[in-house]
Order: structure tokens, then C-alpha cells, then sequence
């Protein structure tokens, strides 16, 4: 768990000057134990890397260099299956314990296909010095990034984050002003696109490749396909699921530093705790957090699960927080605008582990596996709706109701999207500026189409299944995934997520919704699969989950400090909002606080990633310094 970046210049390039000591800088967050560089002889390929030291804490350090070959390696993340591929590829000239140097074996067998034998979560750069040929890969569900952009005149310059590409005086930053509608609707950005002009970032699931000459392939080598190996029957699957979830544990556990598990009182942890413990060759550290003044306290659950397998279990109690101090903190480590305020508590609970432990497993992917979320089921309310003629609710009920309450007329015409639409249906039940809303914000840019339905409508089962790969390739890397590694890194600790282990994911989307959920429970298989695990009063417990009190933040002052940022002049004179569309939605923060948060994190971004010159570190406590 690091921090890579680098430049790659073709052979007729002109030779550029990057200052990899500000790209370095700008990312020592994630990598403190220390850093690594290489330069060929030509200084047409350069790199660098921050160390965050988990495995091999002697000889692991980066890059990685196979002399025979001129192959140079660096890597962030965890490669879960070395030990495996070590046995596999015995012949090659390992020279550390490194999980990266398997890469190198695996590339020295097999060439251009070594991916398909990783098993981890990786943004990856090799550089072949015979060919003088890049290769950058991310991992496939996304949980490590990975950023590229074309500097003037040519070549790649790539990094983990969008800070060094900016730091490093080849590039600019701007506003590509064509996806801020797509931040509108989905509160991120999706890739391969950013915020910021020119600046991409690799897809999941994706392989970039320039060679000598300059010529750029992009391709997807892994998409979410359902498993064409699952049992039939309920029982088995319930046991391969389990198997499968059990050994990517198994994997997951392997370090060389301090490990624990991230326990709250849900099933996902739950079972992934108790499945940890019995891998684990000593007590397993289990950490829950309690949140002062919360009116949601999951530690007594969470307590009967640490109790039945013995852990080392510590409740961490942290307490209430200004959320305006931190969002500086915050919009800084996450480059982008992230409209989820789980990026605050999850930033605090990140620095509470940081110190007891350098690895953390959590259940980041349950729910999109198991259908965890009401989206995954029409609403009953909708259902009776439907039951209505259509030309009598699109002809009449909508128009009518549409007069008096626009935000009902349009809940009301989304409801057959569940059938026609499922990824449009997804999009709807998450967006929190909808049409209704951005008339209201008198934001004049256009329509987006959802990306949910773009994955939806391209996924070949259909069904629930279709709903669970429109989140699998959206909401989860875009938003929970990359919210998980700002703030992990933040706090020089590696989050590791083993519901998203591959194999897993292919044979949870291969898993009739009959099966998955029956009678339309959510998570009933995977309950089913934890009922020899976890305490009655678990698996039977409402889903809860920690919501963050947004609109009580801005009643309690934030709400003024966004009136006083989102109304500047150069604020409003973007085009993106209108003074009196802000004031409309400030008058009700209890109804409109999200809303709200969204537009002041674009508006943080904006000033502190493009308004501001690059800056190595992040900047001082409080909005007031932006007022």
C-alpha cells in the first residue's frame, strides 16, 4: 500500500523535466517508511514510489528491477496470492520477499497475460527497458487508483493520486467543465474521466499501453461476469459462497505488521470476522467504533461477536467533530469532489486504527454482493402505482401532482424504471440532485445519461444481477472505494476488503435472485450463510449503518460558512448554480443539507485543487481561511 508515479516518454518525444521531488512530496501520505526512484539511461522513463511497509519489511523496498530483463516494477497495493505464484514460477530469480516481485516472475512466464494471475488490488507500472514499453494496470474491482493524463508533446505521466500530476510542472490544473453534470447526478465522477481537464483515470478492470513509437491501447481485461461453475442446489452454494469468502480471508490476512478487523454490528463484518478467526493462528484484534452523541451505537452486537471467537476487542470512542474544520483535510486527500459525508467519520475512524494497527479488514462489498440495499427491490408504493393505467399516470396523476409537488411527481414517473430501466431505476434511488432539484439550484447543465445504466443495460443476466453490476462498477469504486483509500492512506493504514475478492463476485452475480433474496429479503443468502456464525440477535438486526448527520451540521454553522463560499461572485459566475437557487436550498437545511454538502465539496476542490497553486501538504484546520 503505496504510492506510485512516474513519466514515459516515446522515442521522438522531446525529454521533459518532471520535478519528481514535488510529485513525491505530494503524496508522502501514502508512503512514510520510505521512498524509491529509477531513471534509464535515456531519462525517457522515470519513477517513483512512497512506501507504506506491509510485507517483506527488510527487502521490499521500491522499484523492483529484474537485471536479466530491463524490467522495472513498481506497484501499489497488495499482491494477496505471492506465496501461490512463488511455487508457480519457482525457476524465477526471486531477490526479495516483496509480494510485488511475483509480478515480475508471473510477467517473465506468461508476457502480456501475467494479469489474469494476480489475485489482489493494485494500480501497477512496468516499464520494459528492451522494448522501452509502459504497461499501467488496475486492479479489477478498483479498490487502488491510478491516474494518467498526456503532458504537451507527448508521453504519459501517471500517479496513484491527481496531486503529483499536478506538482509535478507538466500539466495545469482546469475544470473540465463537460463533467460537472456528471458530478451533479452522481455525486462523483466516473471514469475514465476527473474533474480536471486531461487528467483520466484508469478504469477497473483496464490495462493501458504506450509503446516506443507512442501508440496508446486501452483495453478492459476483466469485467464482472456471472460464474459458470456454481452449484444448483441452495446448501452447496451456501457452502461454495462461504468457502470462497473464507479463503480470500485467508489470503487477506497474510502481513508482516499489525492486523485487525474492522467490527461494527453488521452481518457483513460479522461473518468476516468469524470466518478470520478461525483462520487466524492467534486471537484476532477486532476493533469497533463508537461515535459520542450517535443516535446509533452497534458496539453491544459487535461485543457478542468478539465475545464468541475471543478476540482482542477494543471499542474506540471518538468524538464529535466540526465537520467544517476537516473538509479542507478532506477535499485535499481526495483530489476529486466525493459527495458521500462518510468521508468524515471514516476519516476519523482511519486515524483512531492508525494507531494500533498498520492493516485493516472490512466488509466494504457485501452489500452489492447479497443486494444490501432497499434500490435492489421495488418499493411497495411503486408497485401499487404501477397498477394504475399508464396513459391515466403519465397523462394525468403526474401532470397534476407535478404542480403542486414536482419532487413527488418525479418519484412517482420513475417507478416502472425498475422493469424498463434498472440502471436509470439505480441512478434514481441514489442521485441527490435530481431534475426537481437542479431547477430549484437553476442549474442550466444539461441531462447525463446515468452511468448505472450504461453497466445495467450492457450486463447480460438481467434482473437483480443487472442492479448489483451497475453498482459493482459504479457507486463501488467510484464512491465507497475511493472514499475507502483516501482516507485509509490518510492515516498510513491499508484497508483491505476480501468480500471483493474476484472469484467471489463472479459467483455472488451467478446466484438467482430466487436464492440470493428470497421473498424479497435483503441479504437472505448471506444470512443464511452466517446463521452458523453469528449470534441470533445479529443476524436478525435491522440493517443500520452510520448516516451522517449533515443536515444538523449545517444547522450548527455549516450552513452559513456554504451560503458565504457558494455565493461568491466566482462562484456563481461559473454557471453552476445561481445565488437565489442556493438560497433556496439553504432556507431548508433539514431537507436540502446533502444537497448542500455536495455542491461545497465541488466548491472546495475547485478552490483548493485549481484556484490554489499545487500544495505538498494538506491545508490549515477550518473554512474560514476560504470565506
Amino acid at each position: 500500500m503505496c504510492g506510485l508515479a512516474g513519466l514515459f516518454l516515446p522515442n521522438d518525444t522531446p525529454i521533459k523535466e518532471p520535478d519528481m521531488d514535488a510529485m513525491l512530496a505530494a503524496m508522502r501520505h501514502r508512503g512514510p517508511d520510505g521512498e524509491g526512484r529509477y531513471e534509464s539511461d535515456h531519462r525517457r522513463y522515470r519513477a517513483g514510489f512512497r512506501r507504506l511497509a506491509i510485507i517483506d519489511l527488510e527487502t521490499g523496498d521500491q522499484p523492483l528491477i529484474d537485471d536479466r530483463t530491463g524490467r522495472v516494477l513498481i506497484g501499489n497495493g497488495e499482491i494477496y496470492n505471492d506465496p501461490e505464484l512463488r511455487r508457480r514460477y519457482a525457476g524465477y530469480p526471486y531477490k526479495t520477499g516483496s509480494d510485488m516481485e511475483s509480478v515480475l516472475a508471473a510477467h517473465a512466464a506468461r508476457g502480456d497475460d501475467f494479469i489474469h494471475d494476480l489475485n489482489g488490488m493494485y494500480g501497477l507500472a512496468l516499464y520494459e527497458r528492451g522494448d522501452h514499453r509502459l504497461t499501467l494496470v488496475r486492479d479489477r474491482l478498483g479498490v487502488k487508483p491510478l491516474y494518467w493524463c498526456e503532458p504537451a508533446g507527448g508521453g504519459i505521466l501517471f500517479a496513484s493520486e491527481i496531486k503529483p500530476l499536478f506538482a509535478s510542472g507538466l500539466i495545469n490544473a482546469e475544470i473540465d467543465e463537460s463533467v460537472i453534470g456528471q458530478y451533479m447526478a452522481h455525486g462523483y465522477v466516473p471514469a475514465p474521466a476527473t474533474l480536471y481537464k486531461g487528467v483520466r483515470q484508469l478504469a477497473p478492470g483496464h490495462v493501458l499501453r504506450m509503446q516506443r513509437d507512442g501508440a496508446l491501447s486501452l483495453d478492459r481485461y476483466w469485467r464482472a461476469e456471472p460464474a459458470a461453475d456454481i452449484p444448483a442446489a441452495k446448501e452447496d452454494i451456501i457452502k461454495h459462497l462461504t468457502d470462497l469468502l473464507g479463503d480470500s480471508i485467508a489470503l487477506q490476512l497474510r502481513s508482516d505488521v499489525p492486523l485487525g478487523v474492522l467490527l461494527s454490528g453488521g452481518i457483513d463484518s460479522g461473518l468476516m470476522a468469524a470466518l478470520a478467526a478461525g483462520h487466524a493462528s492467534r486471537p484476532l484484534n477486532t476493533f469497533t467504533v463508537r461515535f459520542d452523541g450517535a443516535p446509533i451505537d452497534e458496539s453491544p452486537l459487535a461485543a457478542l461477536v468478539a465475545e464468541r471467537y475471543g478476540t482482542h476487542h477494543t471499542v474506540l470512542d471518538l468524538p464529535a467533530t466540526s465537520v467544517g474544520d476537516l473538509m479542507p483535510l478532506l477535499a485535499w486527500h481526495a483530489d476529486e469532489p466525493l459527495a458521500d459525508p462518510a468521508l468524515l467519520p471514516n476519516y476519523l475512524i482511519e486515524q483512531a486504527l492508525g494507531k494500533d494497527l498498520r492493516v485493516a479488514l472490512n466488509g466494504t462489498g457485501g452489500d452489492e454482493l447479497f443486494a444490501g440495499y432497499g434500490r435492489y427491490f421495488q418499493r411497495p408504493i411503486e408497485r401499487r402505482y404501477l397498477g394504475l393505467p399508464g396513459w391515466l399516470r403519465r397523462g394525468l396523476v403526474e401532470p397534476v401532482i407535478g404542480v403542486v409537488s414536482p419532487m413527488t411527481a418525479w418519484r412517482l414517473g420513475r417507478a416502472e424504471k425498475f422493469s424498463t430501466d434498472p440502471g436509470g431505476y439505480l441512478h434514481d434511488h441514489t442521485t441527490l440532485l435530481p431534475p426537481p432539484i437542479l431547477k430549484l439550484l437553476e442549474c442550466p447543465l444539461p441531462a447525463v445519461h446515468p452511468e448505472q445504466a450504461r453497466f445495467a443495460d450492457d450486463y447480460s443476466g438481467g434482473g437483480q444481477s443487472a442492479l448489483l453490476y451497475g453498482d459493482l462498477n459504479t457507486y463501488l469504486p467510484f464512491d465507497l472505494l475511493n472514499l475507502l483509500d483516501r482516507t485509509t492512506m490518510a492515516a498510513g493504514v491499508e484497508g483491505r476488503v476480501p468480500f471483493l475478492d474476484h472469484r467471489l463476485v463472479e459467483a455472488a452475480l451467478a446466484v438467482p435472485p430466487e436464492i440470493r433474496t428470497p421473498g424479497g429479503r435483503a441479504k437472505g443468502l448471506e444470512r443464511d450463510m452466517a446463521a452458523p456464525y453469528l449470534p441470533e440477535q445479529l443476524l436478525n438486526a435491522p440493517k443500520q449503518g452510520f448516516a451522517s448527520p449533515v443536515p444538523k451540521w449545517m444547522q450548527q454553522g455549516l450552513g452559513e460558512q456554504a451560503r458565504r463560499l457558494l455565493t461568491r461572485k466566482e462562484s456563481v459566475d461559473r454557471g453552476w448554480w445561481s445565488k437565489r437557487g442556493v438560497e433556496r436550498l439553504l432556507a431548508e437545511p433539514a431537507r436540502y443539507g446533502f444537497q448542500i454538502y455536495q455542491l461545497l465539496m465541488l466548491e472546495l476542490c475547485v478552490r483548493i485543487h485549481v484556484e490554489s497553486a499545487p500544495q505538498a501538504s494538506a491545508p490549515g484546520v477550518g473554512l474560514e481561511q476560504f470565506l
